[in-house]
């Protein structure tokens, strides 16, 4: 029966990349709906304006006019109480000055007067001038405004109703404004801070009554201009009809360095106005602006360029009428084109974390350049365009999915490791294990599939199968463990890997992931080999002292090259090593029952080896399915003479002299430490003696004919 293999969009369906993707738009999604929020979307509001006004607040494009000027009404124009009296009583308009507020209409009259005849062009005067104060005074006034009348502003002013009712507009005397057919310019003075935060950022040009109190206008309604769209006009400035946010002219970040007051007062003292004011030459063509500069008037507003005086704000709004400063906020607006911002952006980041490459780096590197660029753009837009983008929510639900996507693959990336380390902890030892969880990539690129210098040891119990047919199967099993159990931790100690575990076989290999150096790998090897060989004797003394049989091993150790990689279906896989060499190294295993020996390794081990005269070659075999002839080592064991004669045997034996080598055989003991030796060259002395063909076609080579 054979199970459905999944088409290539379910594949991609369960794939990482959709996952992450998916991760991804969900967070982006749901980054965007906290915009929708009340509770948080009124914070994320605030954040984006603060973006948008800390780009206005470093854009200083715009500069302050010279031909414009502010006189201040302020604390010492309005207490003249130190001035000497023969200063004061020269001018009867610091005589007017040192009364209580509101000042006779006569003083604003002598201000008005001095300065139209002193060549201003335009008389800004931001005091609402309303109702009947004296006779005499404004009197005066109204003579001066009719004879000066198309030099002056005047300001007139929204006011709630009584009771908090609707709000009515408060305009100057009628005496003042004159007939209808040629009136003195007035204009509003009021604006209209963002509810949120209580800063003035836009101006309005044009308002009605239905607007103030926040209604639609009526069409036949009258439409009231501002008292910098009036002063505009009169200089003849084109005022846009809507609502604009304007841009300001600052010092550093500072508005209320631009427009410095000079005291209103200055201008009828002598001194002042002969040296400061070049006896009127001054004004001469300037705008003059007029207005409270002092704390007790309360007229100030909050701006993104910090607290400015009323009449420093239609200063700075002027300055943007007369160089068409504005700017734009945002390249969308808001409602559903918002909304589709921000799903592009969402989209765009899923497309991103979709991609087969976007691990955890790439991801956190996309997010630095998102930010990156947004803040270049943003900062580009306001000189270039002057454009206030406000992207913030786009840039947060890019940020947002991106996290998301950032989580959601560090999680994963944190449950493989973890999920790896358990694997790999069965089969290597700790140190290495924690090296490769640490360092993932290199085990990835061999899991892929690589051919690799490695060193593989086969240990193998002897007659296991005949002792499970006899031996209690329980008692057993916990014999095997522990057996097993002790090898690992030998095998581990080394810095071995153990691939698998062939019933009571156990195959592990040094140098599998790469980067080792090959004599060490081998050293290893060797070393672990004779520890395990250490370990099973102390097991058996304990064994027999509890009435157990004792294990018999042995050990085979061969190195060359081998294919190692990820082995399997895809239910189920193993990092494994495969290969002509492991073939080789169970084969080598397998001879060390043949020749009656514990640890058996080939030449191309011991050539990496330091201790070359540690070694005694036993001979060379030629194994089934394998032409090429592999060289035999153990351990030297016996006295000189008892090595002497073996290798004697040896020279014999393969020069094919097996007469004289027998007779040489013959003179070791067969029960000393070449006893295993012995009988295994005994034996293969027979076979030979008994089929002539072999030593026709002798080489020194004997060929193993079973595995």
């Amino acid at each position: 029966m054979t199970s459905k293999q999944d088409s290539p969009k379910e594949t991609w369906l369960k794939s990482d990349a959709c996952k992450r993707m998916v991760a991804g738009l969900v967070c982006g999604l749901c980054f965007a709906m906290l915009w929708v929020i009340p509770v948080t979307g009124k914070g994320l509001v605030m954040v984006m304006r603060e973006m948008q006004d800390h780009w206005a607040r470093t854009d200083h494009r715009l500069k302050q006019r010279p031909d414009m000027v502010l006189l201040g009404i302020d604390a010492d124009s309005l207490a003249l109480d130190s001035m000497p009296d023969e200063v004061v009583d020269a001018s009867p308009a610091l005589v007017g000055m040192k009364q209580k507020w509101p000042w006779s209409r006569k003083v604003h009259a002598e201000v008005i007067d001095r300065l139209a005849t002193a060549g201003a062009r335009l008389i800004v005067v931001d005091v609402v001038l309303s109702g009947d104060l004296d006779e005499e005074g404004d009197a005066a006034l109204e003579r001066v405004l009719a004879k000066h009348r198309d030099k002056v502003v005047l300001a007139s002013a929204f006011l709630p109703g009584e009771d908090g009712g609707q709000v009515r507009v408060v305009e100057p005397n009628d005496r003042f404004l004159g007939p209808l057919d040629n009136e003195t310019a007035s204009g509003f003075v009021n604006f209209r801070p963002d509810v949120e935060d209580g800063i003035v950022r836009r101006a309005d040009f044009r308002m009605t009554y239905s607007e103030m109190n926040g209604a639609y206008p009526h069409p036949d309604e009258p439409v009231f201009d501002s008292l910098a769209a009036a002063a505009a006009k009169k200089i003849g400035v084109h005022v846009p009809p809507d609502r604009k946010r304007f841009q300001m002219a600052l010092e550093g970040q500072n508005a209320s360095a631009i427009y410095r007051p000079s005291s209103l007062h200055t201008l009828f003292v002598k001194e002042d106005w002969d040296r400061r004011y070049q006896g009127g030459a001054y004004f001469k063509d300037k705008i003059v602006f007029i207005g409270p500069t002092t704390p007790l008037f309360q007229d100030s507003h909050e701006t993104v360029g910090g607290h400015v005086y009323g009449v420093q704000l239609h200063m700075q709004v002027l300055t943007a009428l007369r160089a068409d400063a504005w700017y734009q906020e945002g390249l969308l607006g808001g409602g559903a084109e918002y909304s589709l911002l921000l799903f592009a952006a969402g989209l765009c980041v899923a497309m991103l974390c979709a991609l087969r490459w976007s691990r955890t780096s790439v991801l956190l590197l996309c997010a630095i350049v998102c930010l990156v660029v947004w803040l270049v753009v943003e900062y580009v837009a306001v000189p270039v365009d002057d454009i206030l983008l406000g992207s913030v929510a786009a840039v947060f639900t890019a940020l947002g999915g991106f996290a998301g996507a950032i989580v959601w693959q560090s999680m994963t990336e944190r449950a493989r490791r973890q999920q790896l380390h358990r694997q790999l902890q069965r089969s290597m030892s700790p140190d290495v294990a924690d090296a490769i969880v640490q360092a993932p990539e290199g085990y990835y690129r061999a899991a892929s599939g690589n051919r690799r210098q490695v060193t593989v040891l086969f240990a193998d119990v002897r007659d296991f199968t005949n002792r499970s047919e006899h031996q209690d199967a329980v008692e057993l099993v916990s014999q095997l463990n522990e057996y097993l159990g002790r090898m690992v931790e030998v095998i581990f100690s080394h810095g071995g890997t153990v691939d698998k575990f062939i019933g009571d076989a156990i195959m592990a290999t040094w140098g599998a992931l790469g980067g080792g150096d090959l004599a060490k790998q081998n050293g290893a090897a060797v070393a672990a080999a004779q520890e395990m060989l250490v370990a099973l004797s102390e097991l058996n003394t304990r064994w027999q002292d509890e009435g157990k049989k004792p294990f018999r091993i042995g050990v085979g150790i061969h190195h060359g090259e081998a294919i190692v990689g990820e082995i399997g279906s895809d239910q189920r896989t193993d990092f494994t090593v495969i290969g002509d060499t492991v073939n080789l190294a169970s084969r080598i295993e397998g001879m060390t029952k043949a020749m009656g020996v514990e640890l058996l390794v080939t030449s191309s081990v011991t050539a990496l080896l330091p201790g070359q005269q540690d070694w005694l070659g036993v001979g060379a075999i030629r194994v089934k399915g394998r032409e090429e002839a592999v060289e035999l080592r153990i351990p030297r064991r016996g006295s000189d003479t008892e090595q002497s004669h073996f290798q004697k045997f040896l020279v014999e034996f393969q020069q094919g002299d097996f007469s004289q080598a027998a007779d040489t055989l013959a003179l070791l003991d067969a029960d000393g430490p070449f006893a295993g030796m012995v009988m295994f060259y005994q034996s293969q002395l027979r076979h030979i003696d008994r089929n002539p063909t072999i030593a026709e076609t002798w080489d020194g080579v004997l060929r193993m004919e079973t595995k």
